[in-house]
């Protein structure tokens, strides 16, 4: 896994902060102490202002005095104004989760009362605080919000900063790519801006993704043009990242000697300038060179000091690669003790990172517009299919009055002529009926494309205008519980705020199951034994039931050859189905038995408990969508319907029975060829 570098996040350019004189700050403090009341507010903003680049706690201090002022007075755009700001330090605190709870809080409040450039701000400070918690759906969310207003408005500088956030999202979703084609667009809008300042920045953001895509000759240059821009004059942060980005393209070229030293001096200036991100990238590079240069103890010492400091401030993808660089280390000194602790570290801090940001994606589904939707298509391919029968009988027809005029010709040597005209004339209308037939159903197949791609698309859209409601509904909840006090009404506001959870949770279902239909399996090995365990350490975290009991009957050695996701998918609704359902009698000790094996050429999955059972609902509707067994579910009824929909995406199939003991059983078989 190769080193995942955070480049350079671009700030707001609408607040150009600049560090000013002493003796303001304290004529500005006396004024504080001794002004008019009703100015209080101008002066704490103020205050806050000159000390937001260079003293982040005076900032906090200062901005939460004003947030209180304008609290007691009940001035939104100053409560607004200043809880923004406070969200803004935490984020340069790097306490993205501070940060998420007032931003959330406000942003509802911004929204209804039209503070538009406060509500454009506020959804760019949430997506930087979820880039940093690494929730990379959120963060486009929020992200493509604000560049969608910033458009709208024309602010050529911030459409350039969200369009470079926006690359650094998909830099670290490793699409490098696409992060690239969104740094060369904030790159035209700063060509296009009168501030150049940000040009240098962009560029070395530009070459790191150079480097990420192993253009290192590329990146090399792209680096060195900042350089000779900024001369003596470059700012300590383009001296970090570009020495830095110089180090990792010469560590790809395999120049390690060059490597070390550019690595050692953005190192220096990181640690002068108190930038611990920067330390730990070029401490984790440092520890690969002596690794590959055989220098065991260099490594050691260059990589405690990296996972000390990711640990330290939560750089989960710094501290994935230390892991991993930390089991290659070891594997080399043949320690293989600690390489395999590392690399239970490296899977475990891995999968808990990325195993779930691909199936919480943007897009949600309104229900009732998705079945008239879906009943629609159906239809439609329904009448393809007819036409498609009727012209194929037709062609049938033909071709036996063909095989008659034939016969008639054997028959009657006088009307040769005639029959032989009269097939001709057959056969040419054949061909027209082929070519109708042809030109049908190729119309038909794009409308249906078309329908599809539609269907889609409102999806997606659908989804925003979804989750922007629900997002603030839970906001403005979340900012009354912080105020009222009333038991009634908290306790109403609780239960508003668990609705708009589980309508979330549907919502996602639905997509999964568009997801699931459009989707192209890709099979590879998959060890069932360690991906039930996974989904078991999952449902753990989520809380199990009392006494409750999950049994294994699985062989370890078993692989399969399938599609990790969907077999993800068929697994995990079964396991959570079981626990969901369980019995709550104090008489009963709940459990759930996973069983595994080969049988008469198929592979086999049972899962069974002895739960509160589903033997009211008719086993062939219990598959269906919107069908629910219990009032537990939270679904809607959709877990079952996912189960079967990727179980046949799979070719296999899905049984639901009892067993003899008058325990509930799920009975999934795939196919022999998807066995290792």
């Amino acid at each position: 896994m190769r080193n995942l570098v955070l480049p350079i996040i671009l700030l707001s350019v609408l607040q150009p902060l600049v560090a000013q004189p002493q003796r303001q700050i304290d004529s500005l403090k006396a004024k504080l102490r001794t002004g008019p009341a009703e100015q209080r507010y101008e002066v704490l903003t103020e205050l806050s202002r000159l000390h937001f680049d260079t003293d982040y706690a005076a900032a906090l201090d200062y901005n939460n005095q004003a947030y209180e002022w304008a609290v007691a007075r009940g001035d939104s755009l100053k409560m607004v104004t200043s809880a923004r700001r406070i969200g803004q330090l935490y984020n340069r605190m790097e306490e993205p989760k501070e940060a998420l709870n007032i931003l959330l809080g406000m942003l509802p409040v911004a929204t209804r009362n039209n503070f538009r450039e406060e509500q454009k701000r506020i959804l760019n400070n949430l997506a930087l605080a979820y880039t940093v918690r690494a929730e990379y759906d959120k963060a486009l969310d929020y992200h493509f919000q604000t560049l969608m207003m910033r458009e709208e408005d024309g602010d050529v500088e911030e459409i350039a900063v969200t369009l470079n956030n926006i690359g650094l999202v998909y830099f670290k979703l490793r699409n490098y790519p696409k992060a690239l084609e969104f740094y060369t667009k904030a790159l035209e809008y700063l060509q296009k801006s009168t501030d150049k300042s940000f040009m240098g920045q962009q560029l070395i953001n530009i070459g790191l993704c150079h480097n990420q895509m192993k253009n290192f000759n590329e990146a090399f240059e792209t680096f060195k043009k900042v350089f000779d821009s900024c001369g003596n004059g470059c700012q300590d942060v383009v001296k970090v990242s570009g020495w830095f980005g110089m180090g990792v393209a010469n560590y790809g070229l395999e120049k390690y000697e060059m490597a070390e030293k550019f690595f050692k001096d953005s190192y220096e200036v990181a640690a002068s300038s108190n930038n611990p991100r920067f330390q730990a990238e070029n401490l984790v590079y440092l520890g690969k060179i002596y690794i590959a240069i055989a220098k065991p103890d260099e490594a050691v010492q260059a990589l405690e000091q990296a996972e000390q400091i990711a640990t330290q401030y939560a750089y989960n993808e710094l501290l994935i690669d230390t892991y991993r660089q930390f089991s290659v280390l070891y594997h080399q000194v043949n320690d293989h003790e600690n390489a395999s602790a590392y690399q239970r570290k490296y899977i475990a801090l891995k999968d808990s990172v990325y195993s779930e940001r691909l199936i919480e994606k943007i897009a949600e589904l309104q229900t009732n517009f998705a079945e008239r939707e879906n009943i629609a298509t159906i239809a439609a391919k329904e009448e393809v299919i007819t036409r498609q029968r009727m012209l194929n009988i037709s062609i049938g027809i033909i071709a036996v009055l063909a095989a008659l005029l034939v016969f008639v010709l054997y028959r009657s040597n006088r009307t040769v002529r005639r029959v032989n005209t009269a097939l001709s004339e057959a056969k040419a209308e054949l061909q027209i009926l082929n070519e109708d037939l042809d030109k049908k159903v190729k119309e038909k197949t794009a409308s249906l494309r078309k329908v599809n791609e539609e269907l889609d698309n409102f999806i997606y859209k659908t989804s925003h205008d979804i989750r922007g409601p629900l997002a603030s509904l839970k906001g403005i909840c979340n900012l009354a519980l912080m105020e009222v006090k009333d038991p009634t009404s908290i306790e109403y506001l609780k239960k508003l705020d668990e609705t708009a959870d589980k309508l979330n949770k549907i919502l996602t279902r639905l997509l999964i199951v568009n997801r699931i239909n459009n989707a192209t399996p890709v099979f590879e090995p998959i060890n069932l034994g360690a991906l039930v365990d996974e989904i078991i350490i999952v449902e753990s975290k989520r809380g199990l039931p009392p006494r409750f009991v999950i049994k294994k009957e699985i062989d370890k050695t078993l692989s399969f050859y399938s599609d990790r996701e969907l077999v993800r998918i068929i697994l995990e609704n079964l396991i959570d189905n079981a626990i969901k359902f369980y019995n709550d009698s104090e008489r009963i000790d709940p459990f759930a038995r996973i069983k595994i094996s080969r049988s008469t050429g198929q592979l086999e999955v049972q899962v069974i408990d002895n739960g509160v059972g589903i033997s009211k609902v008719d086993p062939d509707k219990i598959f269906q969508m919107f069908s629910r067994a219990s009032e537990r579910s939270d679904t809607g009824g959709i877990g079952l319907y996912l189960t079967k929909l990727a179980t046949e995406k799979l070719g296999g199939s899905i049984a639901l029975g009892i067993t003899p003991e008058g325990y509930t059983q799920f009975r999934v078989t795939f196919p022999a060829n998807g066995e290792a």
